[in-house]
């Protein structure tokens, strides 16, 4: 179960090259997350749709600090620009308690697309 201090961030993407350079880009992405990555990233999940071109991400964070630490640490990786030119972020959800270091980030990002926050937990479970 995670902590009552996890963020889990939902990404949805269009994909602008072909879903093959998608995953060649993001499997190399996620091989890096997990070996030379921040600690706090506890779970890195993609998902593509190759009928539609769209992808997701779901990616669950310990905490604010962590979601800060991985983006500091991964956009300094050539993998991290390669999965940048195969997709469009279309919007960004979070899910978990608000983050004001978060929420700053990501408006000083000047995104321009839906970005979410869900903060309040209302029912379910993990097994």
């Amino acid at each position: 179960m995670h902590s009552s201090t996890s963020i889990t961030n939902f990404n949805e993407y269009e994909l602008v090259k072909s879903p093959d350079e998608f995953v060649e880009a993001i499997s190399a992405l996620a091989k890096r997350t997990e070996d030379n990555g921040h600690m706090g990233v506890l779970s890195y999940r993609f998902f593509v749709d190759r009928k539609d071109n769209k992808a997701a991400a779901i990616i669950v964070y310990a905490d604010g600090e962590a979601w800060i630490e991985h983006h500091k640490i991964a956009y300094q990786w050539p993998e991290m620009t390669e999965l940048q030119s195969t997709v469009k972020l279309l919007r960004l959800t979070f899910l978990g308690p608000r983050d004001d270091a978060v929420s700053s980030a990501i408006e000083n990002a000047g995104l321009t697309i839906p970005v979410v926050w869900l903060d309040e937990p209302a029912a379910g479970f993990d097994r």
